[in-house]
């Protein structure tokens, strides 16, 4: 058997409600030379059972009953890979029909870049369009504010298996695994975005909670980077500037707003960027019958162009 030239890393864990439909659009893709490693961290849910439902000889399924979070499950992803490059996939997100065939030509081209992510469409509740990912698109962009976070979406990535086996994850990181990564490995290595939307990628709630931790956790890996952490007074900048983002995504959430409030790369999608995503959708909503899916309510196909541009 041939290796596949690209490895899909989809670990899972109680996502059951969309699980289903993140591997149909991975099977939708124009690019078929790759395999899909579903890796469930010790789900309680159906999440195992609908893997194992797909009789696709490029899904690759397992599950030993622990929970050993994200970073571990993708470490054990890496080092089961057999493709030349690597992508990232969560179980809740959709992937556009051309992702990989864009992502692989780019990395082809351009040998010099190590990891590359994209656009995305950012969708709410029953697949509602809320908002545009258009984050910088070279190195230099990427990585101006490190210390600030990188515009780098981790459900996006797609770099050399070689690359994700030289810096790992951080298994000790329960959050903001991709942030501890990279401020790692960017001053070794190179980044780049592609223009395109090349992945749906959900938000239907968010937590302040886990939001908060996260951008702890972020803060205490930027001081702890050895040697090259910031000065004093950009501690203090870091600290004001994540205090500021924390409010307001607090007034965000309390405010009932779905879309983002200060965010540089957030914009408003195009028409055509709508009508694409619709189309998807459709598609997906479709292919092998009805999901089992109560998140992917048929109600939400039969929304005309108006609900979608103007929301409820």
């Amino acid at each position: 058997m041939t290796n596949p030239v690209i490895t899909i890393a989809m670990p899972f864990f109680n996502s059951a409600a969309t699980l289903e439909l993140s591997i149909r659009s991975v099977l939708n893709q124009s690019y078929g030379d790759f395999e899909l490693l579903l890796c469930d961290d010790g789900s309680g849910d159906r999440g195992l059972a609908i893997a194992h439902s797909f009789h696709d000889p490029r899904v690759v399924c397992w599950s030993d009953g622990r929970r050993l979070r994200l970073a571990a499950r993708l470490n054990e992803c890496i080092d089961r890979a057999r493709g030349h490059y690597l992508a990232r996939m969560d179980a809740d997100d959709i992937a556009y029909p051309d992702r990989l065939a864009r992502q692989l030509a780019f990395l082809v081209d351009h040998a010099e870049v190590d990891l590359c992510s994209g656009g995305a469409m950012v969708f709410g509740k029953n697949g509602r369009p809320l908002w545009r990912f258009s984050p910088a698109r070279d190195h230099a962009g990427i990585t101006r504010s490190p210390f600030r976070g990188f515009p780098l979406w981790h459900p996006l990535w797609m770099g050399h298996v070689a690359w994700f086996r030289r810096w790992r994850y951080d298994e000790s990181a329960w959050l903001a695994q991709d942030q501890e990564l990279l401020l790692r490995s960017y001053r070794n290595s190179r980044f780049a975005n592609l223009p395109q939307v090349l992945l749906g990628y959900r938000r239907e709630r968010v937590t302040l909670k886990k939001l908060f931790r996260y951008k702890l956790l972020h803060i205490r890996y930027v001081c702890n980077q050895p040697g090259a952490g910031p000065r004093g007074w950009q501690k203090v900048q870091l600290l004001s500037i994540s205090a500021a983002r924390f409010a307001v995504n607090c007034v965000a959430v309390f405010g009932g707003f779905e879309k983002p409030l200060g965010h540089q790369a957030a914009r408003e999608p195009t028409a055509a960027e709508i009508a694409e995503w619709r189309s998807l959708w459709n598609l997906l909503a479709t292919w092998y019958g009805r999901p089992c899916s109560e998140t992917f309510l048929s109600s939400s196909l039969l929304q005309s162009k108006r609900d979608w541009l103007e929301g409820p």
